[in-house]
């Protein structure tokens, strides 16, 4: 049995509100880690800290982007879980490097930016993981 395109497209195409409140926590962590007073004794983890914020707003993009360009409903599917397994991998790396901090002014501001915004990406994730691997499981058990 194919694909349902029309629930295949609503699975793998976040809604344009959570992609805009994701875009503006990053932007607005990315801005706190750059021009924040953060510190840490151990050199070089807050340079770390950017560079893994930065890979994860990269990852971040590519989760919430549209796959209609993807000719295959199963490959969008596979797209998507892909992406979200990178954004694991990236928010894994960033919440590493942010339990290095240790003080500074801005420390609070960031940290709860980043709760906020992992908390939203986790729940989403949890969510549209578990309805893609149901999908990708009924396709393949139909044809077996």
């Amino acid at each position: 049995m194919p694909f349902d395109e029309e629930l295949v497209d609503g699975l793998v195409t976040p809604d344009a509100g959570k992609v805009d409140f994701w875009r503006t926590q990053w932007v607005q962590l990315m801005e706190m880690a750059l021009w924040g007073e953060i510190r840490s004794h151990q050199i070089g983890s807050v340079s770390r800290l950017r560079r893994r914020i930065l890979d994860f707003g990269e990852k971040l993009r590519s989760y919430g982007s549209n796959r209609k360009w993807i000719p295959h409903p199963r490959e969008r599917v596979k797209n998507c879980l892909a992406s979200a397994l990178h954004l694991h991998e990236a928010m894994e790396r960033v919440a590493e490097s942010m339990a290095s901090l240790e003080g500074g002014g801005s420390l609070a501001t960031l940290e709860a930016l980043w709760d906020t915004l992992s908390g939203a990406l986790q729940e989403d994730l949890i969510l549209r993981e578990g309805r893609l691997v149901t999908l990708l499981n009924q396709q393949y058990n139909e044809e077996v």
